[in-house]
């Protein structure tokens, strides 16, 4: 699954860039608005009940116009999510190759090609995170790519990890 949205991102950047952007948008507006009318309804029944104040009810509020105004800035540059996306996929890349790497070493079987195939793919996932984690603002479009790229890494990696466990 993981290699068949790399591809997708690959070949399709610009519509990942801006589905993405306007989806997660869309996600914050409605949590926002939900938690306008939760706070709405938590004063109302409080008042009606005689409690007094909803202490820190406003924070809730203040949480919610501010994921709004963060849906609505998504919605109208959806290319910034995914410049932000970006380095948290580098992130992710990472610590995935640093996991796969440690889990590929615990075993290690030299003369065993699948072993060496999960090595290198997994110094390819850390070197991909790297590079998003360096330059994660420069060039959406190439950046979108290149998290196809490391997604149908991770894949292939996976992959070659089943296989391996299945082997043994």
């Amino acid at each position: 699954m993981t290699a068949l949205a790399g591809v997708f991102f690959f070949l399709f950047p610009e519509t990942v860039s801006g589905v993405l952007g306007i989806l997660w948008g869309i996600v914050l507006v409605v949590a926002g608005i939900a938690g306008a009318v939760d706070y709405v309804l938590c004063i109302k029944q409080f008042k009606e009940e005689n409690y007094g104040n909803a202490a820190g009810a406003e924070i809730v509020l203040v949480y919610s116009i501010i994921i709004t105004v963060l849906g609505i800035i998504f919605m109208i540059r959806p290319t910034l999510v995914m410049q932000l996306l970006s380095f948290v996929i580098g992130v992710y890349f990472l610590i995935d190759g640093v996991v796969k790497l440690r889990n590929c070493t615990l075993v290690p079987r030299i003369k065993d090609i699948l072993w060496c195939v999960m090595l290198m793919l997994s110094l390819a996932l850390i070197a991909a995170g790297i590079a998003l984690l360096v330059n994660p603002f420069g060039g959406t479009i190439t950046v979108i790519r290149f998290s196809g790229i490391a997604f149908i890494i991770s894949g292939i990696e996976s992959i070659a990890e089943e296989s391996f466990k299945k082997s043994k």
